[in-house]
């Protein structure tokens, strides 16, 4: 009588190891599973800051702002301010209506206005503009006069139809 109880409690033993081994097993998988996926997740998103990373030198290559890097700060607060005083004279000479004053050879039809503006460095900006049928872009060098004011001279445009 104890061999049988000592017999099927060995047995019962075996089996609940079994299934502990089974499961176990189970569960390992499922987690190295997930651990492979996070790493090509992680894999996967390095490659794409890496990517953004060259954009964004590339692009930052040509603005005002990026002249500034690495150097001390009262020298970029400057050309953030330059950059600032920029734009707002190209706005302004946008909600005036003078654009024509500054592009001369664009149609007489329609009323063009000044949708992007890229600051190139002290001496540069380009313009994206548009009226109601046509589409341009322009290049324009910038003086700054003594009294701070700005005045901007056509280097080049084009004008193409919407």
């Amino acid at each position: 009588m104890k061999f049988k109880i000592v017999f099927y409690l060995f047995l019962f033993v075996c089996i609940l190891l079994f299934f502990q081994l089974f499961n176990t097993n189970k569960v390992l998988n499922y987690q190295d599973d997930l651990i492979q996926k996070q790493n090509q997740t992680n894999l996967k998103l390095k490659d794409s800051i890496k990517v953004l990373e060259e954009y964004r030198a590339t692009h930052a290559y040509f603005s005002l702002s990026a002249q500034s890097i690495g150097k001390e700060d009262q020298r970029e607060t400057d050309l953030f301010r330059l950059e600032n005083q920029i734009v707002d004279a190209l706005r302004a000479l946008n909600s005036s209506g003078g654009l024509r004053k500054v592009l001369p050879k664009i149609s007489n039809k329609g009323t063009f206005l000044i949708d992007q503006i890229k600051v190139v460095n002290d001496q540069w900006v380009l313009i994206g503009f548009n009226s109601d049928a046509k589409w341009g872009q322009a290049i324009l060098e910038l003086s700054i006069a003594k009294d701070n004011s700005i005045q901007f001279n056509e280097l080049a445009h084009f004008v193409n139809p919407l």
